[in-house]
């Protein structure tokens, strides 16, 4: 018998448990020409903040692709393959041209878009630049990100624009964090809803309010950009119904970080927007917005000041804001998720009932995968008045506590949920005025 093959369901079995599976090399591995890197190469993808990109080149490395990033002296953004196409030297020591990066090495010359402006000190008869041409990708900037679409060029999808994007009376502030692990165990804890009872909420720390600490009812459904969870508790006399959304392939939107539920509040939106973008097979780094207004933090608790490349304004989101010994004290997000191992071992876990959430998305993107597999176009979300209708959401109402108060808040919540979905379409406005009709028929019908 080979050591760590006997199965055992007694205590003291390590000896039975050593042998470890294979990663899911369908969902983890990001590689050109791998099935999950193929689907993630369909979208957009925020690769860095604008402010770091500044006079010089920056050598950056995304979904297992080594590429050089810099803006040009015209201002515009050039986004190439980091070795040279002549004899391999890092364009990331180029010398940046009003218009393109030439080759510190014998001076190879790009345009952004990766053509061959002049092949150094090649005659001017040369063949080279009309034989030639060096990999290149297409960049969009906006609102301090930079995007990049990775795909093939005849797919080129229109860049997204989401209705969160523009808020009234909304300040936004852009942030990068990194994490040493696969991007998908990043990316599936925002629809592990369960894990902020226990580890926000139930440590020796609570890290965003009381209320946090209170299980919730929970419902998973399909939107039209991905899927959202609906989380509904008790709190007193108060129900707090929280949508969190998965934008595929890799963004999400979540609310308010300090949300209290101690008040009545109808349609909060979100408190960010971010992607989870893989580095490689090990490495991720997370790319969004931090939003401030006085609705979403009426106590101003946010601070954007702390926001920025390796800062975030909550707490447990990096490795350096606090010595490994507060880590192990008080983990957050960064420390569950880093700790999976680099690749999470999806053979190794036992899913339960609260796992609905990442066994869903789970499915979802393994269905993107395999319809880019049989060659079909990746269908982009529509738009309403230019935004795509987004579903994340904070709603807290007073209703008295029902005799099975459980069945009352799944109730609740799938009615909350169904309301932000049809009603997308609507204003903002509108969509707030539906949400709360919905809340006072409830608590006049209990």
């Amino acid at each position: 018998m080979a050591v760590g093959t006997k199965k055992s369901n007694r205590g003291f079995s390590g000896y039975f448990q050593t042998e470890l599976p294979e990663e899911n090399a369908e969902l983890t591995h990001v590689g050109p020409g791998t099935p999950c890197g193929e689907y993630l190469r369909r979208y957009w993808q925020p690769i860095s903040l604008s402010s770091e990109v500044k006079e010089l080149p920056v050598a950056i490395r995304i979904m297992g692709e080594d590429l050089v990033l810099y803006r040009d002296g015209s201002g515009e953004l050039g986004l190439l393959h980091r070795h040279c196409s002549h004899r391999g030297a890092s364009l990331e020591y180029g010398i940046i041209s009003e218009h393109g990066i030439s080759c510190c090495y014998h001076g190879w010359h790009y345009g952004n878009d990766g053509t061959i402006l002049i092949a150094g000190a090649e005659p001017e008869n040369s063949q080279i630049p009309a034989d030639i041409v060096h990999g290149a990708y297409p960049t969009h900037e906006y609102n301090g990100i930079i995007f990049a679409y990775m795909g093939p060029p005849d797919e080129l999808p229109e860049f997204p624009m989401y209705d969160t994007y523009d808020l009234p009376d909304t300040k936004s502030a852009a942030f990068s964090l990194s994490a040493p692990c696969n991007w998908l165990q990043v990316y599936e804890n925002h629809q592990d809803p369960i894990h902020t009872v226990f580890l926000h909420s139930r440590g020796d720390n609570v890290h965003f309010g009381q209320a946090w600490a209170e299980v919730q009812v929970l419902e998973f459904f399909d939107t039209p950009i991905g899927m959202s969870n609906v989380q509904t508790r008790r709190w007193g006399d108060l129900v707090w119904c929280r949508t969190v959304e998965g934008m595929l392939p890799n963004g999400n939107q979540t609310g308010a970080v300090w949300e209290q539920a101690d008040e009545e509040k109808f349609f909060r939106r979100v408190g960010f927007t971010r992607w989870m973008v893989p580095v490689d097979d090990t490495h991720t780094i997370t790319i969004g917005w931090r939003y401030f207004n006085d609705l979403i933090d009426p106590e101003q608790l946010g601070d954007p000041a702390n926001v920025g490349k390796e800062m975030i304004d909550f707490i447990g989101q990096t490795e350096d804001e606090r010595s490994y010994e507060e880590r192990q004290r008080n983990p957050g997000d960064f420390e569950a998720q880093v700790s999976q191992r680099p690749i999470a071992l999806h053979a190794r876990e036992n899913l339960g009932t609260t796992d609905q959430g990442v066994a869903k998305l789970r499915t979802l993107i393994r269905r993107g995968i395999q319809a880019v597999e049989k060659g079909r176009r990746i269908k982009m979300p529509s738009t309403n008045n230019g935004r795509i209708p987004t579903y994340g959401q904070d709603t807290v109402f007073r209703i008295a506590k029902a005799k099975d108060d459980r069945a009352l808040l799944g109730e609740l919540g799938r009615r909350l949920s169904g309301s932000v979905v049809e009603d997308a379409d609507l204003p903002p406005q509108e969509r707030e005025a539906t949400i709360r009709r919905i809340c006072k028929e409830a608590a006049a019908n209990l």
